[in-house]
């Protein structure tokens, strides 16, 4: 069962047309959205390719235009599965997260031989820049595409011209899910120029706090306005031997470029080494001068807290007077009267100096060596506290640019299967449960649960975790958001159906369809549900019915019925074996073997079993005068 395209207009339901009818209505100026389920960038792995999307994209429709002279046939093909997977097939090759400059694909010779680069506009994403784009791209005669870039997404809008009828269709292409096309990469398809650049401001809107907060950088402040960079086709063709040639020269380039950026790589690293050697040392610096700073305040206290020593040398020789005299001899008396021992009188107190204090010159320079020390210590302290305030002002600084930056980075997550941190744009979500986990081990997961049949498939994280819980299971459009293989998404829609349906074989037209597994089992016969096939058949004995028929029975009893009551054609009485009249009268004989009964044909009665032949006329003018066929004597 193969996947048609979803074609949607704005203010309608989807519905199923086949391409020509989608070019037919887009040319009558009516706005189309197209998209396949799986062909979303992430379904090939590329996480970041939208910039090779958009290129590839314009270089095939170019090569379409070239080789379909009109406008409705190149709409036709631009609109099919294969070109939508062609374009995005591209995306498989670039596995990296590092999301590519525009100006970095064109310079690919893929691209650069193929697309010319006319025109570069930048501006707020709304809607007035992008009708201003696209109106210069309308001065252009031929076609023309513009690849769009509003960091970090890239798309691509194209202008379809057609320079016999003078139409011009404007194509927007867009390798991210959206709300108007959830399940895979979407074609946008109108020809009004209003109508295009409104839903290129939807898709890429202004976020208006970059603008507004005053928190934010100008770098910050840059990811709300967008670049346009408008190509047309190199009519030039290079032959193959010219593009091996150019492709085998920017090889070389590149390799060039790899190997001074590994040159540069490693001298960096030396000078960082370096650098880090340095910041050492005057770590170790830092620490000396603190450390000789504490010994030198602790000195410091302790000369204030120790008492001045004095010298008894010191005091002078004057004479004491008279009171003094006085009091001595009181006290002298005092201790005589009462019989006490002077404390003086074996160990008499030291003479008094009689020299005056003289000037000591090592003393001197002991203090001009402390005063010094003192200074050399505050000095250092100043430079340590200096260099500190530095430092601190550097490492705030730092602070708040990692701050920003976290602000302005994406986010990551770790998956819960293979445990590495992943961009959140390859997460995958379970919407009953919501654990995360990579794209790639969900895929693989489900990929091997479809591969042993086994439905519903149930969230790896739920499994393994608390068995009282209940599982969450995982629906169709995460694993369309995944992205499995055609060939797994048919087995996957057929035992999702299998559900809550039944698979039935038309043995008429030779075609299967799903029909509801309780309707199948109420009703006794079926008919088949696709709308050019009218078979009816019998659900047990699988025989045809004819519709307006007689009814159906599986032994044919009814349809024989039927078919003697048409016929007039009547039952042995005593075996019941159809028989037919073909002529004569109304005498009929049962000519089974063993049966040989005579009865009537007008009424079906029984006249005689078996008799001799006067026993059997005289049975038959009694049954005719019973029947009143006609009067008979007696």
């Amino acid at each position: 069962m193969s996947k048609s395209p979803t074609i949607s207009s704005k203010g309608s339901q989807h519905r199923n047309l086949p391409s020509l009818s989608m070019s037919t209505e887009v040319l009558g100026g009516r706005d189309r959205i197209v998209t396949f389920a799986g062909t979303s960038q992430f379904t090939v792995q590329g996480v970041s390719a939208c910039g090779l999307a958009a290129f590839n994209f314009a270089r095939i429709v170019f090569q379409i235009e070239r080789n379909k002279g009109n406008i409705s046939d190149a709409l036709s093909e631009i609109g099919t599965r294969k070109i939508v997977e062609e374009i995005v097939s591209i995306c498989a090759g670039w596995s990296s997260n590092l999301h590519l400059e525009v100006e970095d694909i064109f310079r690919i010779p893929l691209f650069e031989t193929s697309l010319k680069l006319v025109a570069t506009k930048y501006g707020l994403p709304r809607a007035k820049h992008f009708k201003r784009v696209l109106q210069e791209m309308q001065a252009i005669k031929t076609s023309a595409v513009v690849i769009i870039t509003r960091p970090p997404e890239i798309i691509a809008c194209f202008k379809l011209a057609d320079a016999t009828s003078n139409r011009t269709v404007f194509i927007i292409f867009d390798s991210h899910p959206r709300p108007s096309h959830p399940h895979g990469a979407g074609l946008l398809l109108s020809t009004s120029l209003e109508q295009t650049a409104m839903t290129l401001s939807t898709i890429l809107p202004v976020d208006e706090n970059l603008l507004a907060s005053p928190d934010f950088q100008w770098q910050a402040q840059l990811l709300a306005n967008c670049s346009s960079h408008i190509f047309v086709v190199r009519n030039e063709r290079l032959d193959t031997e010219q593009s091996i040639l150019q492709s085998s020269l920017t090889v070389l380039a590149l390799r060039a470029e790899v190997e001074e950026l590994k040159r540069s790589n490693k001298s960096l690293t030396s000078e960082n080494e370096r650098l880090e050697t340095e910041v050492d040392d005057l770590k170790d610096a830092i620490f000396q001068a603190q450390l000789k700073a504490r010994q030198a305040a602790f000195a410091q206290e302790a000369l204030k807290q120790k008492p001045p020593m004095r010298s008894f040398s010191t005091y002078s020789n004057a004479v004491a007077g008279p009171s003094r005299s006085h009091h001595d001899h009181t006290v002298n008396l005092m201790w005589q009267s009462s019989g006490a021992r002077s404390i003086f009188a074996d160990n008499p107190p030291p003479v008094p100096a009689t020299k005056l204090p003289t000037y000591d010159p090592d003393d001197a320079l002991a203090e001009k060596m402390q005063m010094e020390d003192f200074e050399n210590v505050n000095q250092t302290l100043n430079v340590a506290r200096m260099l500190q305030n530095k430092y601190d002002a550097e490492d705030e600084q730092l602070r708040r640019q990692q701050t920003e930056l976290n602000n302005h980075i994406q986010a990551t997550f770790r998956c819960a299967i293979c445990m590495d941190e992943q961009p959140e744009d390859n997460a995958a979500t379970v919407d009953d449960c919501s654990h995360m986990m990579c794209r790639s081990c969900l895929r693989d997961f489900v990929c091997s649960k479809i591969r042993d049949h086994r439905f519903p498939v149930i969230c790896p994280i739920c499994t393994a975790g608390d068995k009282k819980r209940q599982p969450a299971v995982i629906s169709r459009s995460l694993v369309e958001a995944i992205g499995i293989t055609e060939e797994l998404y048919q087995v996957w829609i057929e035992m999702e159906l299998a559900q809550f349906s039944i698979l039935i074989q038309c043995r008429k037209c030779n075609r299967s369809a799903f029909v509801d597994r309780k309707d199948h089992g109420d009703m006794p016969n079926i008919m088949c549900p696709l709308h050019d096939c009218n078979h009816v058949w019998c659900k047990a004995c699988q025989q045809t019915i004819e519709p307006g028929g007689p009814k159906h029975s599986c032994d044919g009893s009814s349809e024989l019925d039927h078919l003697m009551k048409k016929n007039g054609w009547q039952y042995c009485p005593n075996c019941k074996t159809p028989i037919q009249r073909e002529s004569g009268c109304n005498h009929m004989t049962c000519i089974s073997p063993g049966c040989n009964t005579h009865f009537c044909d007008a009424c079906g009665g029984m006249i005689i079993q078996s008799a001799m032949k006067d026993d059997i006329n005289r049975a038959i003018s009694v049954h005719y005068r019973k029947c009143k066929l006609f009067d008979v004597p007696e």
